[in-house]
C-alpha cells in the first residue's frame, strides 16, 4: 500500500519532469500497462491520492497545448473530491492550472460551467493573494488576464497579461512568467497582432530555456 501510494504521487511528476526536459522516450497518450492499471485502482480506492496523478496529467497536457486529452483531464479532475488541502503550494498549483485549463476550454466551446471553474479558481487565487501576495499575485493576475479575454475586455487583459509576467518576474517565478508570457502571446495572435505576439512567444522561448524545458524551446 505505502509503495502504490508513493508511485502515485511521485511517477507522473518524474513523467512530466523527464517530458519537459526532452528526455521523455515514453507515449504519453497511451502510458504503461501498469501506471494505467494503478490509476484506474486509485480512481476506485482512493480518490485523494488520484487528485495528484490525474492533476498532473492535466498539466503537461495543458502546457504542452493538447486540447482534447487536457479537456478530457479536467472533466476527470473537476469530478474527484477536494477535500484534502495538506500541501498549500500543491494545492495553488492545482487551483491555478484547473482555472487557465477552464478559461481556455470555455474560449473553445462556450460552456458556462467552465468559465465558472475558472472564476471560482480566480476567487481563491485572490483570497490567497490578500495572504501572500509573494506566492500568489502572479497567478491571480494571469487567471484574471484569461477572464478578460473571454469576456473580450481586452484592454484590461493586457494590463493583466502584463502584471501577471511583471509579479512572476519579480517574485522569481521562471516557469510561471514563461506561461504568462506564452498566454499573452496567444492572446496578441487572436487579436491579428503579431508583431506583440512575437514579442511574447520570444520572452516564453527565453524562460522556458532558462527553466529548463527544454522540450517546450524545441
Amino acid at each position: 500500500q505505502s509503495n502504490a501510494t508513493f508511485l502515485s504521487q511521485i511517477l507522473p511528476v518524474m513523467r512530466n519532469l523527464s517530458r519537459l526536459i526532452g528526455t521523455n522516450n515514453l507515449d504519453n497518450n497511451n502510458p504503461p500497462c501498469e501506471e494505467t492499471t494503478m490509476e484506474h485502482d486509485l480512481l476506485a480506492r482512493n480518490p485523494f491520492q488520484a487528485t495528484t496523478f490525474i492533476f498532473q496529467k492535466l498539466y503537461i497536457s495543458f502546457l504542452f497545448r493538447e486540447y482534447d486529452q487536457m479537456k478530457s483531464l479536467a472533466e476527470q479532475y473537476f469530478q474527484l473530491p477536494f477535500k484534502s488541502w495538506t500541501l498549500i503550494f500543491s494545492t495553488s498549483a492545482r487551483v491555478f492550472i484547473s482555472g487557465l485549463a477552464s478559461f481556455w476550454i470555455y474560449r473553445q466551446i462556450g460552456d458556462i460551467i467552465w468559465i465558472e471553474r475558472g472564476q471560482k479558481a480566480k476567487k481563491i487565487l485572490s483570497h490567497w493573494t490578500g495572504s501572500c501576495e509573494w506566492n500568489f499575485s502572479n497567478k491571480y493576475y494571469l487567471l484574471e488576464a484569461e477572464e478578460y479575454w473571454c469576456n473580450d475586455d481586452c484592454e484590461h487583459a493586457k494590463t493583466s497579461y502584463n502584471k501577471a509576467i511583471y509579479y512572476a518576474k519579480e517574485h522569481k517565478f521562471i516557469n510561471e512568467e514563461a506561461l504568462a508570457c506564452e498566454l499573452a502571446a496567444y492572446f496578441h495572435l487572436s487579436l491579428g497582432d503579431r508583431n506583440n505576439a512575437v514579442n511574447y512567444f520570444t520572452k516564453a522561448y527565453e524562460s522556458y530555456h532558462q527553466w529548463g524545458a527544454f522540450a517546450k524551446t524545441s
